[in-house]
C-alpha cells in the first residue's frame, strides 16, 4: 500500500505518524509544501498572515496555487492508495476531488478547526474524509455533531527512535540537570499569560523552561521570579528534548486552551525519554490511562504540593512511569494507531 503525507516535516511529532507508517509496511512518500519554495518566500507568506486579505492576496493566492499544483503532480507520478493530511497543509476541496477519484483520504488534526483560522476551508474539507483522527474527544463530538463523517478519538504514543531512556554522561548532565523539566514555546496573546501562571508554579523548585520564540518576557511582570528559571532556545529538535528530559525527574504539561479534553503531544515524548509527566488534568488523559494513579494538577493552587510529593516519592513514581509507557506501548504506539485508520479505511 502506497501512502502520500502531507504534513510539516519540521515537526518532530510527524516522524510518529512516518514511523507508524513505516512499522505497518506502507510505502511512504512524505511532503512538506514550504519545500516547494524559497525560505525568503516561506518566510514572507508565514510572517504577514495577519494582515487583510486584500491585501494579503497579492502573494497568497499564488503560494496556495503552486502548492495545490504540485501536490497534483506528485499524486499523479507517485499513485498513492491514501492521502494521509495533517491538519489542511493548504489543500483545496477541488484538490481532494481529484485526490478521492483513485485513493483515500484520512486526516489527523493537530488543531481544533472550528478555532484555527488558516484556511476556509479548514473545516470544509473534512466533509471528503474517510477517517480522521482527532486527540481531543470533545473536538470529535463537535464534528460528528455538525455531520462529518468518520472522526475518532486516538493518540499517536512516543516515538521510541526520537525519544528514549539514555546513559548521559557527567559532563552532559551537568549544564541541563534539574528536578523539574520544561520545553516549550513563548506566546504573545493570553495563551502566554496561562502558560507563564502554569510554570510559576515550579518557581521555588529547581526547575529549568527552554522556552522558544518572542513574547515571554512580557508576562515577567504578572511573574517576576520566573525570569531566573526561563532560558531562551530557538530550535525543534527531538535530540535535544530527548537530552534534557533525561537530565531531569519530573516535566510538567499543561493543557493548552486549544485542547479541551484532549492530551498534549508532550506527554508522549516525555513518557517516551522515561521520566514522569505532571499533567493538567483532562478527560482523555484520565481516559487513556484509566486504572493508574498518574499526577494531576486539577486545581493550580495545589501544583507545587503535587509536584513536591511526585518528587519526594521517587519509587512510586518510577512504578508510575513504568505502567503509562506500557499503557502507551500496548494502546497508542504509532503502528497501532495506523493499523485502526487502514483497518477501517480498507477493510
Amino acid at each position: 500500500m502506497k501512502c502520500l503525507l502531507l504534513a510539516p516535516m519540521r515537526y518532530p511529532f510527524i516522524h510518529s505518524i512516518v514511523s507508524g507508517m513505516e512499522t505497518q509496511g506502507l510505502e511512504l512518500r512524505a511532503v512538506d509544501y514550504q519545500d516547494f519554495f524559497s525560505p525568503r518566500i516561506n518566510k514572507r507568506y508565514n510572517n504577514y498572515s495577519a494582515l487583510p486579505r486584500k491585501i494579503r492576496k497579492y502573494w497568497e493566492e499564488p503560494y496556495i496555487r503552486k502548492t495545490n499544483e504540485s501536490y497534483l503532480q506528485i499524486f499523479r507520478e507517485f499513485a498513492p492508495d491514501l492521502v494521509f493530511i495533517y491538519n489542511n497543509q493548504l489543500v483545496e476541496p477541488g484538490l481532494l476531488e481529484e485526490f478521492r477519484k483513485k485513493a483515500r483520504i484520512a486526516f489527523m488534526l493537530g488543531d481544533n478547526p472550528l478555532y484555527t483560522p488558516t484556511s476556509i476551508y479548514n473545516l470544509h474539507i473534512l466533509f471528503q474524509a474517510d477517517y480522521i483522527i482527532s486527540p481531543d474527544s470533545l473536538w470529535r463530538d463537535q464534528l460528528t455533531r455538525l455531520g462529518v463523517p468518520n472522526v475518532v478519538f486516538d493518540s499517536f504514543g512516543f516515538n521510541s527512535a526520537l525519544y528514549y531512556p539514555m546513559e548521559v554522561s557527567d559532563a552532559q548532565r551537568e549544564p541541563y540537570q534539574s528536578d523539574f523539566i520544561y520545553v516549550g514555546s513563548a506566546s504573545k496573546t493570553n495563551w502566554g499569560y496561562k502558560r507563564a501562571l502554569f510554570l510559576n508554579l515550579f518557581k521555588d523548585l529547581d526547575f529549568r523552561a527552554y522556552i522558544s520564540g518572542d513574547g515571554m518576557e512580557r508576562w515577567y511582570d504578572f511573574f517576576p521570579d520566573l525570569s531566573k528559571k526561563i532560558i531562551p532556545h530557538d530550535r525543534f529538535d527531538a535530540g535535544f528534548n530527548n537530552l534534557v528530559y533525561n537530565c531531569s525527574k519530573i516535566a510538567p504539561v499543561e493543557q493548552v486552551p486549544s485542547l479541551f479534553n484532549g492530551i498534549h503531544v508532550r506527554v508522549f515524548d516525555v513518557l517516551g525519554a522515561g521520566i514522569l509527566p505532571l499533567c493538567e488534568e483532562s478527560a482523555d488523559l484520565e481516559h487513556v490511562f484509566e486504572g493508574i494513579e498518574i499526577p494531576l494538577i486539577r486545581d493550580y493552587r495545589e501544583g507545587p504540593e503535587v509536584a513536591a510529593y511526585w518528587l519526594a516519592q521517587e519509587e512510586k513514581r518510577k512504578e508510575c512511569i513504568g505502567l503509562m509507557r506500557t499503557r502507551i506501548e500496548e494502546r497508542y504506539a504509532p503502528s497501532l494507531v495506523i493499523k485502526r485508520l487502514t483497518d477501517q479505511v480498507f477493510p
